[in-house]
Formats: structure tokens, C-alpha cells, sequence
């Protein structure tokens, strides 16, 4: 069982977990009600209001070969615990869950290396619970409330939780493959046109398949691209 840290308020729970790692164990989860300086992908900001679920998990995997697809196991394991509830969340690649097409959590993963490699691995997660208004989270937005879902987000917690610890292993030996199919069936862009955006190599193309690595594949009309990392715009 993993062991939990609580904060009523925190700048952020993956910067607490990179600043206190060596003295905390395997799988220690922290959480917070309120993030003041939360962080989302590309060093966005990520507005942390009291109602929504905010946790970051410490993880020391054996085998570091598949960590980067940790991030889309949380993805899966969101999903899979609003669907519980009745909901029908979507994947938009690589690691936004949506709900009614608009944003539920989003996701940040860190490794902190050092000189002999990777020491650990911090997955950062954020949901909308219980909020009421996301007008200033800058994109569509939506929390489970606003979908007529009502949880305490610390019964929903433990869910989530549940579902990334039963597909832990598996990703860190096999990687994305073991979680392939199931992230598939939750994502609804495969054969729709799209833009990529990652401020090095830009893309736009119809997407033809998630690769066993959790890489996004498109025919961009001068062949077929391998995205690695990126925004998806539709």
C-alpha cells in the first residue's frame, strides 16, 4: 500500500516530490486541495482551484526502458474510473482526458536523473471534480460535476489509483503495447485530420494509428510521420 501526503495548499506536488524524493519511499502519493503554482506540459500553467483532485505519485520502476508511457497508463486509469461513474471520457493524445470534448485532467510526468541515471519518476496528475466554473482555464474545460457526475474526490482517488497499480509492471516490461488496445477504444481521432504542434516540427495529417510505442502516426500527404510529442489540434 502506498503511503500519502496531505497539503491543504502547496505550490505543487511534483515540485515537492522533486525536492524531497531522496528521503521519500517507493510510491509515495501526495495530494492537495489547492496547487499555487501547479504546472502542466510545455511549463504551461496549470490553475489548481479548490474542488478539483490534484496528486503526484513517486515511483522508483526497476526497469526505466518504457517510463515516458507512464503517463498514458494514468491517462487510461482516469478513464476507467470516471467510467465507473457512469461517464464516457475520451484520450486525447498523448495524455489529456476529455469528457463532452472538453478538458477533465490533464497529465505531467518528470524523471529526475542523476549521474548514475534515472532516480526516480514523478507522475502529476490533475482532475475537475467538483468545480463549477473553468472559464478561466483558458480552453474548454469541464469538471465532473458540470456533467452531472458526483463524487468526493477522495473516493475517486483510490480508483484511480487501483487501475494505474494493476497496470504498473506491465508497462514498465512491455510498455505501451500492454495498454495499446484499451487507450484505442478511448481515443476518437484515428482517421480524422488533425494538427500537431510541438514548436519544432509541426505537422498536420490524418491520423492513422497509435504505434506500439505510444507514438502518434500520420499521413501528412509527403508520407507518413512518427510524432513523438506535440499538441494535438483538431
Amino acid at each position: 500500500m502506498e503511503s500519502q501526503i496531505h497539503f491543504k495548499e502547496i505550490n505543487s506536488t511534483n515540485t515537492y516530490l522533486k525536492e524531497n524524493f531522496s528521503t521519500l519511499a517507493d510510491k509515495t502519493v501526495v495530494t492537495a486541495d489547492i496547487q499555487t503554482a501547479g504546472r502542466g506540459r510545455f511549463s504551461r500553467q496549470w490553475i489548481s482551484q479548490k474542488g478539483g483532485l490534484y496528486f503526484s505519485i513517486l515511483l522508483r520502476p526497476t526497469k526505466t526502458d518504457f517510463i515516458a508511457n507512464l503517463t498514458q497508463l494514468m491517462a487510461l486509469s482516469v478513464c476507467r474510473a470516471v467510467e465507473e461513474l457512469g461517464g464516457k471520457p475520451t484520450i486525447k493524445w498523448p495524455n489529456d482526458v476529455q469528457l463532452k470534448g472538453k478538458k477533465l485532467c490533464g497529465i505531467l510526468s518528470e524523471a529526475v536523473a542523476t549521474q548514475q541515471g534515472v532516480s526516480c519518476v514523478i507522475v502529476g496528475t490533475g482532475i475537475n471534480v467538483a468545480q463549477s466554473d473553468l472559464s478561466h482555464v483558458g480552453q474548454p474545460a469541464i469538471s465532473l460535476r458540470e456533467a452531472g457526475i458526483f463524487i468526493d474526490k477522495n473516493m475517486l482517488l483510490p480508483s484511480v489509483l487501483n487501475y494505474f497499480w494493476q497496470g504498473y509492471e506491465d508497462v514498465l516490461q512491455n510498455g505501451f503495447a500492454s495498454l495499446r488496445e484499451e487507450y484505442k477504444k478511448r481515443f476518437p481521432y484515428l482517421g480524422k485530420t488533425i494538427s500537431v504542434k510541438n514548436g519544432v516540427a509541426d505537422a498536420t495529417g490524418t491520423v492513422t494509428d497509435i504505434s506500439p510505442a505510444g507514438a502518434l502516426l500520420l499521413n501528412a500527404g509527403n508520407g507518413p510521420k512518427e510524432i513523438l510529442i506535440g499538441d494535438l489540434i483538431v
